[in-house]
């Protein structure tokens, strides 16, 4: 009875080992998916010795709405903002807070701000893969302007370096749902995707009888320029992430991911150049309603 037990348990584990998993989604024509990330981050900086930290937690709420889906599982889905939640704490200024659901806060200073992400209305096509094959703007969706002179509101550029939807997606990116590689991956095998700015390895970890686990590490750097208040601020880092990514075994979406960043980098404004440390955590959970 023992070596049978053995058997059985060696089996099993021979199976889960060699089991593999392809990178083909399936959505629902009807299905309504709500994409909610939550994020914290502390930005430390050296003035005149003296340590500064800014906080920042933000919460997204985004709608994706399955409009139809082809034979051969080409998707086109109905993106929206749903609601954005931020609070800032800042130094000499102190705390101060944001609520899109709050009608007094989106007729004040922050709802101007906020306007053009939560107008980010849009339809996009996906293959059966997750990647992007088409984008059509909302007629009112500011964002599909392609003036450069155009400046983007502070808010939704300050957000748009720590969660997603802000911005118009493009034709050829890869969606929010597109994480496993263009061929089949078993436990304990990795791959690598590059960028100019970026460096990320996936390690499947373990395949469940309802979930798909990868953990993840990303090797980054980023510069950027923003304007604050007539003020231009340029800011560069070196940036190092850790997470974990939960996918639904049986349909391959994303039900969760979690990310820990943390970087090292410059503050460039009014002439003067200040060290500046940023910790992000970040989570992502997305739900069937």
């Amino acid at each position: 009875m023992k070596h049978t037990l053995l058997l059985v348990a060696v089996a099993c584990t021979l199976n889960a080992t060699a089991q593999k998993v392809n990178n083909k989604l399936t959505f629902k024509k009807g299905q309504k998916l709500e994409m909610v990330s939550q994020v914290n981050s502390v930005i430390s900086m050296d003035m005149m010795g003296q340590s500064i930290d800014t906080k920042i937690d933000a919460t997204i709420t985004r709608l994706f709405d399955i409009a139809d889906v082809a034979k051969g599982g080409e998707t086109t889905i109905e993106h929206k903002m749903k609601r954005m939640q931020m609070k800032f704490d800042v130094p000499m200024q102190g705390t101060q807070s944001f609520d899109s659901d709050n009608e007094a806060d989106m007729k004040g200073e922050g709802g101007k701000m906020a306007d053009k992400a939560m107008k980010n209305k849009y339809t996009m096509t996906l293959d059966r893969t997750g990647k992007i094959t088409a984008v059509k703007a909302d007629d009112d969706n500011p964002n599909k302007s392609t003036d450069s002179s155009e400046q983007a509101d502070p808010m939704s550029g300050a957000l748009a370096q720590i969660a997603s939807g802000m911005e118009l997606p493009k034709t050829g990116d890869m969606s929010e749902f597109k994480i496993l590689p263009d061929y089949e991956v078993k436990k304990g095998q990795s791959w690598t995707d590059s960028t100019k700015d970026s460096k990320t390895v996936y390690t499947l970890s373990d395949i469940t009888t309802s979930d798909i686990i990868i953990d993840y590490t990303e090797d980054a750097s980023s510069q950027r320029t923003q304007d604050a208040g007539g003020m231009e601020i340029s800011m560069s880092s070196k940036d190092k992430t850790t997470g974990k990514i939960i996918l639904d075994k049986n349909t391959g979406l994303l039900k969760e991911r979690t990310a820990t960043t943390d970087s090292q980098g410059t503050m460039e404004m009014m002439g003067q150049s200040l060290p500046m440390n940023t910790k992000v955590t970040k989570k992502v959970t997305v739900t069937s309603k």
